[in-house]
């Protein structure tokens, strides 16, 4: 997964790459209205707040701003961004509303760039500190590539053939009277000389199940085993007493 650029790029940069990613998340509406359907016509100035707004949001929580010993508002930097969305020209600020790829990024280059000077001329940006996040415990249904049943470990809930009336190589396994899995062989199959496992419905409305919850296993009681670390570990990664 993408590290937060905030973890890994300078402050300085952070600014300018902020400004943009605001700039390109604004709707293409509010774009429009802002550079106008032709040259300096029918603009609506008044969606400037809101964008320098969103983005000073953002800047505050993505660097450390400070002057001097006076504390720095969102609300001021929204106002210097204003300033700066209205000095524009009315040519290029017409531009950031461009069916030309090249046109626009110009004009949001040029923001950007007007952004992070102002930041850096007017405050002192710093990275933000973060306190590093504890390790999340690792859960995959109780089960991972490098993790093997022991050679001596039983099922631990109860087991019983599917049909009462009817003996073979198929149970059902159940705990405190819910059903939580079956096991067994298929012998049509190229895998017949294994066990296939698969977990019960769990009773949770959408389940968060992270890996796979059916495969096979060599013999019964890996497959019940199997079964029931499974079935257990859905259970707790949902919240749910295993």
């Amino acid at each position: 997964m993408p590290r937060d650029i905030r973890s890994v790029t300078p402050a300085f940069e952070t600014l300018r790459f902020v400004a943009c990613v605001c700039i390109g998340r604004t709707s293409k509406q509010t774009k429009r209205e802002f550079a106008g359907y032709s040259v300096g016509k029918r603009r609506k100035l008044s969606v400037v707040p809101y964008i320098a707004g969103d983005m000073a949001k953002e800047l505050m929580r993505s660097v450390q701003v400070t002057n001097g010993d006076q504390p720095v508002t969102v609300e001021e930097i929204a106002g210097k961004i204003e300033v700066i969305l209205l000095g524009l020209d009315e040519k290029t600020a017409f531009n950031l509303a461009s069916i030309s790829t090249e046109e626009r990024e110009e004009v949001v280059d040029l923001i950007a760039d007007q952004i992070r000077a102002m930041m850096l001329t007017d405050y002192t940006i710093a990275e933000i500190e973060k306190k590093p996040e504890p390790p999340k415990p690792v859960e995959w249904n109780g089960w991972q590539g490098f993790e093997s049943i022991k050679s001596d470990e039983k099922p631990q809930y109860k087991w019983r053939h599917t049909w009462a009336d009817r003996s073979g190589n198929d149970f059902v396994g159940y705990k405190d009277g819910a059903c939580i899995g079956r096991i067994f062989q298929i012998d049509y199959t190229a895998q017949r000389d294994k066990w296939f496992w698969l977990v019960a419905h769990v009773p949770l409305e959408r389940p968060e199940r992270e890996c796979r919850s059916a495969g096979w296993e060599w013999s019964a009681r890996d497959a019940a085993c199997r079964t029931e670390k499974c079935y257990d570990a859905i259970m707790r990664l949902n919240g749910k007493q295993a």
